[in-house]
């Protein structure tokens, strides 16, 4: 046995020293490792024989596999277009969308493939540009491979479309059944005794979660999401219906659990996610209950959604709750917003701000911004002085203004940790106010002394956030924000720490809310510093407070209604914004004009209308 694996330790150091020795000389060592973990021992000859197959490894874009297989001299022109293509609907996943049109996804294509060929031509001195020309035939031959799939004009990436196609059929199928006889319509004595007296819109939204088996409820910050939540959770508990209360993220799931007064669970947990199987329950195993309400929607992706759904019973009926006028969430695809958009499932809208909340301007802000007006700063009577507005028009004033108020002024004055309490957002990472330099002065402010790991990208102490996939495996999602506390070789569970993770590799210690996780090495690459980060990413951040960079240095031009309007609603104390005035008027002016192109709607309305399109 010893010599045995002697042999294959041997032979595992020669593969990876093989590796090596390819990338090496081209400045891209340091994704041995990543893509030794993604092929094994023969990693070297996809590298030789298949460069392009290592655009499905995380870093790994299309532009890098190019530069390796231009490097190794492998540049089959068909594997190149197709890699191309591939990498082209994954760029416009990550924007939201989840196809394209095949006309314009071929005049894309040609442009990233003569990019490609001028940026070779341009580095062996040759400086025309170059125009590439792709075969027509290419969208034919990856149907027959089954790289992508067709609805009429539409192109998908085949897992996508796979995705969108089952959503519309499960929702279609809740939508056209009847609800469990355990729910009925609360009587006015019922609601009354939740609490709640409810305005004619929540009313509405309390009846179609018992009378339908799925039904949305959509509004911004102090319209009442909360309070609807927990009479429709109180309403069903006093009828003796099994209630079950699930958000995407830990931190929502708390605040649900707090507000409704019943456990609330993130979609991990409530489905049972075992490290390396998947979920438990799913539409062989589907969830106890009679009524599954989750909360923060928006924030869903197509494949979280199906997942979620596959676990729905017969029995159960659920209700979205979020605001559709958030962010798309980070992957592939908008379902909460398409689906209030598509008029098929009955949606109610809370438009009313309640009292104690309409005294906050950061909520009186956030509803301004909605419909495209800038915030107000200068309190008006009985308003709460929550938002405020910091100018500095010097980019490097700027940022010393923003350390100074994350390390040591909003730390003092709200009695918060500047790393669990605060967060900085910013709309770009280059630049002088970019996330990058601001990670760096942020960090030699908060964590100068932590000790270098995982060859001195980060420290012990860092706040780190997952970037990629979710790493569904780990019961990580991507944009969890986590600190690194060790580098371990090999963590048996001695040390108290509830370790999670996969083998006895050497492996990065991080804490999450709840947990502590074992991050293999191979994927700690998927960590980027969290002490500033988008607003995409950080979408699921709920906290005390919130520093928002709009300044022309940090891509005030990228800074639009949407961004502004999610970053400005993360935090619950208080949120300043630092930069300049212009900027922050024009990003409530200007909302995101890049086309989404998704086709759930449009599936769903064939499902239950057939005819009507004929």
């Amino acid at each position: 046995g010893r010599a045995r694996e002697a042999t294959s330790c041997w032979e595992e150091l020669r593969a990876t020293r093989l590796l090596h020795m390819l990338l090496a000389p081209h400045g891209l060592a340091y994704l041995a490792p990543r893509i030794h973990a993604e092929y094994g021992p023969g990693a070297h000859r996809v590298v030789q024989e298949q460069p392009y197959e290592l655009t499905g490894v995380f870093g790994v874009g299309f532009a890098l596999a190019d530069r390796i297989a231009r490097a190794i001299g492998v540049r089959d022109p068909a594997d190149r277009a197709r890699a191309g293509m591939l990498h082209l609907l994954a760029e416009a996943e990550r924007g939201g969308s989840t196809c394209l049109p095949a006309e314009r996804l071929l005049y894309e294509l040609r442009g990233l493939l003569a990019a490609g060929d001028t940026r070779a031509a341009f580095d062996q001195g040759d400086g025309r540009e170059v125009t590439a020309q792709v075969d027509p035939g290419i969208l034919d031959q990856m149907l027959a491979r089954g790289q992508i799939e067709r609805q009429g004009p539409w192109v998908y990436r085949t897992q996508t479309a796979r995705l969108e196609a089952e959503l519309a059929q499960r929702l279609a199928r809740l939508v056209s059944s009847r609800a469990s006889d355990r729910l009925r319509a609360p009587a006015d004595q019922e609601i009354a005794a939740t609490g709640l007296a409810p305005n004619p819109a929540q009313l509405r939204a309390l009846q179609h979660a018992f009378v339908t088996k799925l039904s949305l409820i959509t509004g911004g910050p102090g319209t009442g999401k909360t309070s609807s939540i927990r009479a429709i959770a109180r309403c069903a508990v006093g009828q003796g219906a099994n209630v079950m209360l699930v958000a995407p993220t830990g931190r929502a799931a708390v605040r649900m659990s707090e507000a409704a007064g019943l456990r609330a669970r993130t979609v991990h947990s409530a489905l049972g996610w075992i490290p390396g199987e998947g979920p438990q329950h799913d539409h062989e195993h589907p969830l106890a209950c009679d009524l599954l309400i989750v909360d923060e929607s928006s924030m869903a992706n197509l494949e979280l959604l199906v997942v979620l759904l596959r676990a729905v019973g017969p029995q159960t009926s659920v209700v979205l709750v979020g605001d559709a006028d958030q962010l798309a969430p980070v992957g592939a695809g908008k379902p909460f917003a398409e689906l209030v958009a598509s008029g098929l499932v009955p949606v109610t809208r809370l438009t009313h701000i309640f009292r104690q909340a309409a005294g906050s301007m950061i909520v009186q802000g956030a509803h301004a911004i909605r419909v495209g007006r800038p915030p107000g700063f200068s309190p008006a009577a009985a308003t709460r002085r929550d938002l405020f507005m910091i100018e500095r028009a010097d980019p490097a004033s700027a940022r010393e203004e923003i350390v100074s108020l994350v390390a040591q002024r909003l730390p003092a004055h709200y009695g918060v940790d500047p790393l669990a309490d605060i967060q900085v957002f910013a709309p770009v990472y280059r630049g002088e106010l970019g996330i990058e330099r601001l990670n760096e002065a942020l960090r030699d402010a908060l964590n100068s002394g932590g000790r270098a790991v995982r060859g001195g990208r980060l420290r012990i102490g860092d706040k780190v956030m997952l970037t990629g996939r979710n790493l569904h495996e780990l019961g990580l999602m991507n944009g969890t924000v986590l600190r690194v506390v060790d580098e371990v070789g090999d963590v048996s569970g001695e040390d108290g720490l509830a370790g999670k993770g996969l083998g006895e590799d050497p492996a990065l210690l991080l804490a999450g809310e709840e947990a502590v996780f074992r991050l293999p090495f191979a994927e700690v690459d998927r960590l980027a510093l969290a002490y500033a980060c988008s607003v995409h990413r950080g979408q699921g951040i709920e906290l005390s407070v919130a520093v928002i960079v709009a300044h022309p240095a940090a891509g005030a031009f990228f800074l639009r209604r949407e961004m502004l309007y999610t970053a400005i609603t993360r935090a619950k104390q208080a949120t300043v914004i630092v930069g300049t005035r212009q900027a922050v008027e024009r990003a409530a002016r200007s909302t995101d004009t890049s086309a989404r192109h998704s086709r759930l709607g449009e599936r769903l309305r064939q499902l239950l209308h057939p005819q009507a399109g004929r």
